[in-house]
């Protein structure tokens, strides 16, 4: 969900005793928050995030229009002739100064926000590690997508977001088949779904469904935090289904039943392919726009050439402005999708109130704001507000 503490028992086979069942386990263990909190905890996060984005277009755009950006290009250029090497150069430095100079903003949303209000169970440690590691895994895509750009640009020429966006759809299209067995597992331990009546039952949800998966996983979503979340992933034979191991320990048979069922709209309605095609439309779109306007900008800075290296942080200005014209409209349909998976959730289960609670036990362990401004909504909402969607499932 773009935006909306306990451990899973598993069951040690040489123990005795048998795990609790779920269906005792009524409430979520962390104290509701005061609607108050929520409110506050919601809009702090996105005004971090907001602060964050501006000052990285800030910082951007002064670099550029200092002529900084010039002067680091004709730096390294004077210890290596190969562009290429330039240009990874060049991108390293300025990730490195936008990471150290957003890093305040992003501990305060990621780490500081979470532990006041109750939800992380990461040490600062732990935290940073998770950071470090998600660069280190990006780092060889990044490498490549630029590498491939500049090739683009310098082959096609005007022309060449045409290019671009084929290489960022197929990259998008490999990502989804392989992250579920590749890149995930380095962030979370996965387990198959344990034998008992909770897999039967969501076996025979899929069945009812027609739909074929290629496992029911639980990850240790309780590492990171409070939270909890299902998802649907992944393509092809990489197609499964996971829950996180908070949401398995703190809700009952029949809720987590309704939750699967939601994620098994999503694919028979096939939504996943569906924004994967208005992903690459939005993308291309935004690549032509940003092409354009790019040309049109080279002049404004001094620059020469659309292959001037520290000209290309312009580009980024540029897309980031775009998205924030493309994300919205995404975000509706996006948020289409979620009302018929929820609406397809309770049709394909017969039972209304079982969902109406997990909606309600969600709300609470991730602190989610029932009723955001609409306009908060409308821009950075990837689903329906939770009263919005639980108004809807009501009505059914």
């Amino acid at each position: 969900m773009q935006r909306d503490g306990s451990v899973l028992r598993i069951t040690d086979q040489s123990a005795p005793e048998a795990p609790p069942l779920r269906s005792q386990l009524q409430e979520v263990p962390r104290p509701n928050a005061a609607h108050q909190d929520v409110k506050r905890y919601q809009r702090l996060k996105l005004l971090a995030g907001l602060a964050q984005s501006l000052l990285v277009f800030v910082v951007t755009f002064a670099l550029v229009a200092s002529g900084l950006t010039s002067t680091l290009e004709e730096a390294i250029q004077s210890r290596t002739g190969n562009e290429y090497a330039v240009l990874l150069i060049f991108a390293l430095i300025l990730g490195v100064v936008e990471s150290i100079l957003s890093f305040p903003l992003r501990y305060y949303s990621g780490f500081l926000l979470e532990h006041r209000y109750g939800l992380s169970n990461q040490t600062f440690a732990a935290w940073l590690w998770r950071r470090a590691k998600g660069s280190l895994v990006g780092l060889p895509l990044v490498i490549f997508l630029l590498a491939a750009f500049f090739f683009c640009l310098d082959v096609f020429g005007q022309i060449w977001w045409i290019p671009v966006g084929a290489v960022m759809f197929v990259v998008s299209v490999l990502l989804a088949r392989v992250a579920p067995i590749l890149i995930f597992p380095l962030f979370y331990k996965f387990r198959p779904l344990e034998e008992g009546p909770l897999r039967e039952r969501l076996l025979a949800l899929c069945a009812s469904a027609g739909v074929a998966v290629r496992g029911l996983f639980v990850f240790n979503m309780s590492k990171t935090t409070k939270k909890a979340n299902a998802a649907f992933t992944g393509i092809g034979r990489a197609k499964r289904i996971i829950l996180g191991d908070t949401l398995v320990a703190n809700f009952t048979d029949e809720e987590i039943e309704t939750i699967f069922a939601h994620e098994l709209g999503h694919q028979t309605m096939n939504h996943l392919w569906k924004m994967m095609a208005l992903g690459t439309v939005t993308t291309f779109f935004g690549l032509f726009l940003a092409a354009q306007l790019y040309d049109v900008s080279l002049a404004w800075f001094g620059f020469g050439s659309r292959l001037t290296i520290a000209a290309l942080p312009l580009l980024g200005l540029w897309l980031g402005l775009i998205s924030l014209v493309t994300t919205p409209l995404t975000n509706i349909v996006s948020r289409a999708h979620e009302r018929r998976a929820d609406a397809y959730a309770v049709k394909l289960t017969q039972n209304k109130n079982a969902f109406l609670n997990a909606l309600n036990k969600l709300g609470r362990m991730n602190m989610a704001d029932h009723a955001p401004h609409p306009a908060v909504e409308f821009l950075f909402y990837s689903h329906p507000s939770l009263d919005k969607r639980i108004q809807a499932v009501e009505a059914l």
